[in-house]
């Protein structure tokens, strides 16, 4: 329990650091991320139904999809979702075959494919050591 706490806090720390250090914007939660990026132009709405129905890995596929360029709405959005996600309780995330170690590795691909890759892995280090 403690260490998906741990991993809980560290993906929403994550994007938070990433979105003060490359949009300079003080996100705390996802509420806020979320209203950020519909008025950059993004719509988590389709991704977040099919979170909601379970079916997370076809909402991730569907999110990468849509990363064709490489805008401030689309790592928002990709932040969104990942922040999202990462609000399910654990046993939501078993039962459709995801987990907090998922959502980690997707902040980090997902920061990797802006050029932030180095901001996700100093705060969120493969290895945490527990």
């Amino acid at each position: 329990m403690f260490e998906q706490d741990y991993l809980l806090r560290q993906i929403k720390e994550t994007i938070a650091v990433i979105m003060k250090a490359v949009f300079g914007l003080e996100i705390n939660s996802v509420d806020e991320l979320i209203a950020y990026q519909e008025k950059a132009g993004g719509e988590p709405d389709l991704l977040f139904r099919l979170v909601d129905s379970g079916e997370i890995s076809q909402a991730e596929m569907k999110l990468y999809e849509s990363m064709e360029t490489k805008t401030a709405a689309n790592l928002l959005k990709g932040y969104a979702f990942y922040q999202y996600v990462a609000q399910k309780d654990d046993d939501f995330l078993e039962a459709n075959g995801y987990s907090r170690d998922m959502i980690a590795d997707g902040v980090r691909r997902l920061a990797a494919l802006f050029g932030a890759g180095h901001l996700a892995e100093l705060f969120m280090p493969d290895e945490i050591g527990l």
